[in-house]
Parts: structure tokens; sequence; C-alpha cells
């Protein structure tokens, strides 16, 4: 993984040194202290007791898998999926949707492995979309203990029921917030993963040379956001298979810093169909955002274009008419000085590549709500509609 940020702080060099000296203060002391056990998950120990679970669990998975959850629940194994280019047997109900669930409903389900995932165990659209399934077994008089896995804290509804039905459970860490669960069961079982390079990829985070790059981008976001009155983040995709990582990310960001009065937004633009719809705001409207570019760089799979209309496709592929249209957009933004980075993965070493970016957003987040006052782990406000949403089912 690559990250370049192209800084447009000359007016404000005091202030960033100072939030500098700040993030790297959070940063070192976060890694000590280990609040959440979203840190715990870093740890090479813990990525073999993962990879030793996935080994036991292997040899009980069928072809196809489908996950039940909501939020931090399931876009980490959504966006592994997509990543590592698996989306033709992994399956998602992660939303309350008649279509949707109705097109498993006539499936032979016995042919699949079902997650059940959620940390409470109380996930309204969680319970209400397995109980849909359920009652698909049921119909079938199908014995549900082949088929499903639960992941979820001790002592709640759905690990009592894992219990009573002999189904195999996997504990979720009281102290694990669910967006910060990735590299947890949560995020991982359902994947066969090589844990050493998932090591790789971490370690290649908290190393002096890339933390120092970590460290600096936080403590640029912090400046920007404190002086010059930046408020949202664009995430400017350019890799369809990191579309998913974008919606990880911006629940990581809207959940973590939007607390408090205090604003991050993040928005996902997938590139460059955007061009043509809401680029022309990015570059003409109010200036209160920050970019990031995001790129996979030696991809194998190129389609070189045949030209039919005497344009400028002779040669071409479609690999470079996106590079083209990325570098062209940058140079606008730099002649523009909209503020933005450039992240790149690295296809040739995709899970290293893949779980660096997982592991510097997650850090990067909590060092950002740290230095602005904010709980990186909680989302307090969110809780009100889920009281709400129960009082009136009564």
């Amino acid at each position: 993984m690559k990250i370049n940020l192209f800084n447009f702080l000359k007016n404000n060099s005091t202030s960033y040194k100072n939030n500098f000296i700040k993030c790297s203060k959070i940063f070192k002391d976060l890694l000590v202290n280990k609040e959440n056990f979203f840190f715990n998950t870093l740890s090479a120990e813990y990525q073999k007791t993962v990879s030793l679970k996935k080994s036991i669990l292997k040899q009980k998975l069928h072809k196809n898998i489908l996950v039940i959850g909501m939020g931090g629940s399931v876009l980490g194994s959504k966006m592994f999926s997509s990543f590592f280019g698996l989306d033709k047997n992994y399956y998602f109900l992660d939303n309350l949707n008649n279509s949707i669930v109705n097109n498993f409903i006539k499936k032979d389900l016995s042919k699949f492995s079902i997650f059940i995932i959620s940390k409470s165990g109380k996930t309204l659209e969680t319970l209400t979309n397995c109980n849909i399934i359920l009652n698909n077994f049921n119909k079938r008089k199908k014995n549900i203990s082949k088929n499903f896995i639960v992941i979820s804290e001790r002592n709640n509804i759905l690990s009592n029921f894992a219990r009573k039905n002999n189904l195999m459970f996997f504990e979720h860490n009281i102290n694990l917030s669910g967006r910060y669960s990735v590299l947890s069961e949560v995020g991982l079982l359902m994947f066969n993963l090589d844990y050493k390079k998932i090591i790789q990829g971490i370690n290649s985070v908290l190393k002096k040379g890339l933390n120092k790059n970590l460290i600096s981008n936080a403590a640029t976001l912090l400046t920007l956001i404190k002086k010059s009155k930046i408020d949202t983040h664009v995430s400017l995709i350019y890799s369809h298979n990191l579309l998913s990582y974008g919606y990880w990310h911006q629940q990581l960001l809207a959940e973590s810093i939007g607390k408090k009065g205090k604003d991050f937004t993040p928005i996902i633009s997938e590139c460059p169909k955007d061009h043509h719809s809401i680029m022309q705001l990015y570059l003409d409207g109010k200036k209160n955002k920050f970019f990031t570019f995001f790129k996979t760089i030696n991809n194998k799979l190129d389609q070189p274009i045949k030209d039919y209309f005497d344009q400028k496709f002779k040669r071409n592929s479609l690999n470079n008419i996106i590079d083209s249209q990325f570098n062209a957009t940058i140079n606008v933004f730099k002649k523009n000085l909209i503020p933005f980075r450039v992240v790149l993965i690295d296809q040739k070493k995709p899970i290293k590549s893949f779980i660096s970016l997982i592991v510097y957003s997650m850090l990067e987040t909590a060092i950002l709500c740290k230095a602005l006052n904010l709980n990186p782990f909680n989302q307090p406000a969110v809780e009100e509609i889920k009281k709400e949403t129960y009082s009136l089912l009564g």
C-alpha cells in the first residue's frame, strides 16, 4: 500500500507541527492502553488463534456462504468478498428488503453455510432476516445444526438460541466495537486468507515508516478540520473491487466522528462514473471537502480496445483509459489547490496490501477521534432509534 499526501498547509505549518506531536502521543497511548479489544486483534497471537478456528471450521463450510448481519457485523466480510473477487459464492442479508429475502427463500439453503452475526444478539433486522431463513429450513424439514454458525456475545437471545439448537458458536468479545471487528472472527472466519500475510499487513502499518505516515495524515486532517473548516471526506474510488471498502470506511468515519456536534461527513464516489454527475460540485462547489483517491495497481486483467470511432482508443486498454482519467483528475485537483491524498493498493500482494489499508483506516480514525476529544468506539445517538422502534413494535 502506498499513501501520498498532497499537503496544502503552508499557512498552517505551526498548527500542523503541534497536531503532529499531539497525534503521535495519542497513537502511542492507544497502543499501550488498548482501551478497546480492537487493538488485541492486531497481535500475531490473536491472528494465529483466529486461523486455528478457521481451520476447524473449514472442514464444515459449504461452497456457498450467506452472512446475515447489520453494520459492522457484515460490512467487513462484504468488503473482503468484493476485494478478493468472491462475490459468486458469498451472499449478504444486511437490510430489510422483501425482494432480496424472497430470492433466498426460493433457494435450497441446505447447500449454504449461514453466518448469523450480531454483537448484542438482539439486532432487530438480523433477527428478522434470520427468522425468515429459519422458516425456510423448517418448511423443508432440514436440520439447521449443519448449516448455521453464530457469532455473538455470550448469554443473549442469539447465543442461547445457538446453544439450544446445537449450532456452532464463536464469541464476539464484549469490548470489541462492531465497526472495528473486521480483523476478528466477525470478518475473517468465512474466508481462507493466509494469516501470515494478514500479520504482515498489520505489521507494515505498525512499523516505524508507515506509522509516521499515519500520524502525518491524521495531523493533516486534524489541521484541515480545525483551521480550514473542512467537514467532509470524499472517497474517489477508481477500482470497483474497492467500492465495498468505501462503504465500510464510511461507517467507520460516520459512527466514530459524528458526535457532539462534530462532523467529518463521509461521501463515496464511484469513478470515473461520477465525473459525469457530482464532480462538478467537487471542483467548483463549497471548499469544505478533503478527498482521498483510491485505486489498485498492477492489475493482471486488462482488455485491449479496438477503435471503431477514430478516437484515442488505439493501442489503449481499459486500464490505460482509467489511469488517464485518474491522473487527469489529480492534475486538476493540484491546479485548483484542492486538498487530497492518493492511496494505491498493490494487486501483486493483495492480502498484505489490503489488510494494511484496513488497519491504517481504523488507526487513523481512532487517532482523529481522540484528538477531537471523542470516543472512537461508541455510537450513543443511534441507540435512541433502536429503543423507539422496539417501543412501537410493542
